[in-house]
């Protein structure tokens, strides 16, 4: 009986210890949860505030992510420590603890935090749009702040409601900052506001220039002569040589006034504007970003981030001063971390914004090769099996596959020099109106030829005429850029070491241009297919597989040696050569019945060497006139009038200079069509798309797409416009907010409303906005 009285059961007794336990763990939790999320929040913000400075730069897929969760996740964590500090107060629960007071410093604190890093206030454009829940949750965590203020209201300790008054305002602006700032970057917004360097500009008239310009003629007429003058001009007129106006319209698919369209024309041709072009595109750019997804170059911003720095030391004294030993040691400790790194933090802010803002913008060019993408996927195929198993085939390819990105700065003067060589020697200045003939053109006429053109005047101006090369300018688009990528690397490996600086651009334009194709179709051109790359792919694996053997003599000395990437792509290459140099016979006979897509593949490749072939006898056709003119002026150099047979030693080196002059010729010819193609695609990129690049670090076609804007090429609104009647008008008119009714400006965009058109020549399409299914 004794034994049995004094002692419990055993699984009673271990019940009872996991229970109580299990609420000790509970309440340890209860005590420590909101510390815990307050220096959540201030780690999620000190992140945000890095990754803003890389927002600019083309950054890892991984780290992409990471800024999407810190963005996302920095305000649930703000809005749930509200959550919890307005529990806390309704509760009661420690209401005659001193504690109870000192959490309410925290709730000013997080207002800042909730307001956001300056340089991250959206990820995306979409943010933009969705203003209004923003302002709504600010709205609702504003006034919980106010209801655990009041409840703190009758506080003994008189230092620390001050500090907690101090803080508390600067927090409620900051926190309505965001959602007014991203209201101020929405579509409407940017279309209904002014531009005030733009007034300035019209204003500031110095007379060079004509202004009272209303129609597409006369622009085009003074657009010419101010190029030409300036080509002229020694020593250059001294002016103003910023731009004219701010990029934030172009982004919104509005024009200009031409007036501002030939200021910044003048601007771009003058003697220094090609070296400069590439820094101005690149500041505008930048400004873009600024205005689109930061609160940077705010007029307040400056201002409110400076007030928020002194309250916050102010704070720290203040708390410093008050009855800190009335309190837990632990929300002391948290207190002093949390004010002392929101004072370090809003610090650095102010400087940055006060200062030269954040970096500028990454304008390198992505690389994407077919042969390479061919050559890598041969590796490693069960891991690509298994991605595509997970549906992570696209991120695979991208990792793998993209090459290095290349410099842009000589792809920009190579732009340049194509617009201003277009307005001095393609554009005419005027049209003879006295002549009868139906073939005469007006300079609207040029122009549009011009803005239209996809390598038809580098063909013209080369005199190459292959009928490969001239069809494959009328195909759509798409095929079009995907034709001349591969005939530019048939090009480049059956010419080994051919070619200089021209061969390396035109490698770089021609994989950035396969890169948009498959990375970006909906920037290339509305309706590009990226299933092409995919399908041409699947045909040169296939032609792969019975590739004829090397013919002798061609093979490598390290045959047996485990080759590298570079020579990979070679081998590749040579045997996609060999198989479409020399087709087998059964092909376009018997066999088994092939899809309609790998016939359609297989023409596709076939137009290729097409191309590629009227390019290599153009090369040669070149050195053979090469070859005679050096020949000619050898014989003249001796001053005879008999014939002079040439050394065999002096025949060799004329040849050998020869064949570069033909390759110089060759990719010269296909780096202007490349140079082309560029420009095509560019100004067929709806505003909207360029802004929605910027998000993930932006575009190197943006550059391209700003420049043509800033040397006076058509723009999207006169594209669109475009009629075969006479027009008169500016398409570009400045619009003040003063000529419009009063609006809200805050209807969603008509963007989702585009429909799709085809890939051909015409530029009358409308683009469809195209949203990402992935977070980055």
């Amino acid at each position: 009986m004794e034994l049995i009285g004094s002692t419990p059961t055993s699984p009673a007794r271990a019940n009872w210890d996991a229970a109580m336990g299990f609420w000790s763990d509970v309440q340890w939790w209860e005590d420590w949860q909101l510390r815990f999320l307050v220096l959540a929040s201030l780690f999620f913000q000190y992140f945000l505030f890095a990754a803003a400075l890389l927002r600019k730069r083309r950054v890892p897929l991984w780290f992409r992510s990471l800024v999407w969760l810190a963005y996302q996740g920095g305000d649930v964590v703000a809005v749930y420590a509200l959550a919890t500090l307005f529990n806390r107060h309704r509760k009661d629960e420690v209401a005659a603890g001193a504690a109870a007071h000192l959490d309410t410093l925290w709730a000013p604190v997080l207002l800042l935090h909730l307001g956001g890093q300056d340089g991250i206030t959206a990820y995306s454009v979409e943010d933009n749009e969705n203003w209004r829940r923003y302002l709504l949750v600010a709205a609702s965590q504003i006034a919980i702040a106010i209801y655990v203020f009041c409840k703190s209201w009758w506080s003994p300790d008189g230092r620390l409601l001050r500090a907690a008054i101090l803080l508390f305002v600067p927090g409620v602006v900051k926190c309505l900052e965001k959602p007014l700032a991203l209201r101020n970057a929405t579509v409407n917004s940017i279309a209904n506001s002014s531009d005030p360097t733009m007034e300035m500009s019209i204003e500031e008239d110095d007379g060079t220039l004509p202004t009272a310009m209303d129609s597409l003629e006369e622009f085009v007429t003074a657009a010419k002569k101010c190029v030409e003058e300036e080509a002229r001009r020694d020593p250059p007129l001294f002016f103003d040589d910023t731009m004219n106006d701010k990029p934030y319209h172009l982004f919104v698919d509005l024009s200009h006034p031409y007036s501002i369209r030939l200021r910044n024309l003048q601007v771009m041709a003058a003697r220094s504007g090609k070296e400069e072009a590439h820094d101005r595109v690149r500041a505008s750019i930048s400004q873009a970003f600024d205005r689109l997804f930061t609160k940077h170059k705010a007029s307040y911003g400056g201002v409110l981030r400076a007030v928020v720095v002194l309250l916050t030391f102010a704070d720290i004294g203040l708390f410093q001063e008050s009855r800190r030993s009335a309190y837990a040691r632990a929300d002391v400790v948290v207190t002093y971390i949390l004010l002392c790194c929101t004072a370090a933090l809003e610090f650095v802010s102010a400087c940055v914004v006060l200062g030269s803002g954040l970096p500028l913008p990454d304008d390198q060019v992505p690389q994407y090769n077919l042969i390479g993408y061919l050559a890598r996927t041969r590796r490693r195929p069960g891991i690509r099996h298994l991605a595509a198993m997970l549906g992570l085939k696209d991120q695979i390819d991208w990792l793998w596959c993209t090459a290095p990105p290349e410099p842009s700065r000589r792809i920009t003067e190579l732009v340049h020099d194509h617009v201003a060589g277009g307005w001095k020697g393609y554009i005419n200045a005027e049209v003879d109106r006295s002549s009868t003939s139906t073939t005469s053109r007006s300079p609207v006429d040029d122009y549009r030829r011009f803005n239209d053109g996809r390598g038809q005047r580098t063909l013209e101006r080369a005199k190459c005429g292959g009928r490969g090369v001239e069809s494959s300018l009328r195909l759509p688009f798409d095929e079009s850029v995907l034709v001349w990528h591969l005939a530019t690397e048939i090009c480049y490996f059956d010419h080994v070491d051919a070619g200089g600086e021209a061969t390396r651009r035109s490698r770089v334009i021609s994989n950035y241009m396969a890169y948009l194709l498959l990375v970006r179709p909906w920037m290339l051109m509305p309706g590009a297919r990226r299933g092409l790359f995919r399908t041409v792919h699947a045909e040169l694996k296939e032609m792969l597989k019975d590739a004829p053997s090397e013919p002798p003599g061609v093979e490598d000395d390290d045959a047996g040696k485990k080759k590298a990437p570079p020579r990979a792509m070679y081998e590749i290459a040579r045997k996609i050569i060999q198989k479409v140099r020399n087709p087998p016979a059964a092909a376009s006979s018997g066999g088994a019945r092939r899809p309609w897509g790998r016939k359609a593949a297989a023409e596709l490749v076939r137009k290729a060497w097409d191309v590629a072939y009227d390019l290599m006898e153009f090369s040669k056709v070149r050195m053979e006139e090469s070859r005679k003119k050096k020949v000619m002026e050898e014989e003249k150099i001796k001053k005879t009038g008999d014939p002079v047979s040439v050394s065999k030693e002096r025949m060799s080196e004329i040849m050998s200079s020869a064949r570069t002059d033909g390759d110089d010729e060759m990719w010269g010819l296909i780096q202007g069509v490349w140079v082309e193609m560029l420009c095509f695609s560019a100004g067929r990129c709806r505003g909207y798309l360029h802004a929605k690049s910027l998000g993930k670090g932006g575009e190197y076609l943006s550059y391209v797409w700003l420049l043509l804007s800033h040397m006076g090429m058509e723009t999207m609104a006169e594209r669109m416009q475009r009629t075969e009647l006479p027009a008169e008008g500016d398409a570009g008119g400045l619009v003040t907010p003063s000529d419009l009714e009063d609006d809200d400006g805050d209807e969603p965009a008509q963007l989702d409303r585009g429909a799709t058109s085809s890939t051909a020549v015409s530029g009358a399409a409308v683009v469809p906005v195209v949203v990402d299914d992935d977070i980055v």
